[in-house]
């Protein structure tokens, strides 16, 4: 799933924009985060530029199982602002009690949990980069490139073109008892150890790339350059807007 990229969550309309998306999950740019209030808690993942899966960043989680409102009133008592939360909550003392800290004193109603992140998946916006489609092949294909079009699922016919002899350096034998892996576990594995993959066009087929993994390959797809249907729909806000 593509989750969309917010330049920041600091002001009072941003969070209600934020909160009317279809999906109310988003990475955020700055401060790095990836911001999650679709049940009656709000999910804060600390992220940095160094991050390149999620379970090495901290995970926030701060809430009522019978309300969205104390979340709410965390947000507002924050003014609006996800770089004073990212703050204060980096401040409490979680091995101590938390309601002593001056940031949820007033939040009687407020449960915080502070944990490791479990997603894998999960990878700082400064360390990804902008994975916009793309409209054309570049004239050197790339990891990068390669990113884009698995993010954006702009490709057709993934295959697995692992060989049924194995050290053998050849191009030619698709070994069919092994399925071809998913997109999303593809990027992953790009992004968290880009060193050990490749990208190149298939040596028998001018309109596939094909996927190299370990001096390996792995598999391959015919790209495509159509760019995915932007996702226009919004929900109705769960609260009013009066601050």
């Amino acid at each position: 799933m593509n989750i969309r990229c917010l330049p920041h969550l600091n002001t009072k309309q941003a969070w209600l924009d934020f909160c009317k998306r279809e999906v109310s999950s988003c990475f955020i740019e700055s401060p790095e985060a990836m911001v999650d209030f679709q049940t009656t808690y709000l999910m804060i993942t600390v992220l940095d530029n160094n991050t390149r899966h999620g379970k090495q960043a901290i995970k926030y989680s701060l809430g009522s199982r019978s309300s969205l409102k104390p979340a709410w009133k965390f947000i507002q008592a924050c003014d609006f602002n996800l770089q004073m939360m990212i703050d204060g909550l980096a401040e409490i003392n979680f091995d101590g009690n938390v309601r002593d800290n001056s940031l949820l004193k007033a939040h009687t109603d407020l449960t915080v949990r502070k944990f490791f992140s479990k997603d894998r998946s999960i990878i700082s916006p400064g360390n990804l980069g902008r994975l916009i489609p793309l409209t054309e092949a570049p004239s050197l294909w790339t990891l990068p490139h390669l990113s884009r079009l698995l993010a954006n699922q702009q490709f057709r016919g993934l295959r697995s073109e692992q060989l049924a002899l194995p050290g053998n350096d050849q191009f030619m034998v698709e070994y069919k008892g092994i399925p071809a892996p998913e997109a999303q576990e593809l990027l992953v594995g790009i992004i968290n150890q880009p060193e050990q993959w490749q990208v190149r066009p298939h040596p028998n087929d001018a309109g596939r790339l094909i996927i190299v993994h370990q001096d390996a390959p792995l598999c391959s797809f015919e790209p495509d350059f159509t760019p995915p249907t932007p996702k226009l729909a919004q929900r109705g806000t769960r609260w009013t807007s009066s601050a």
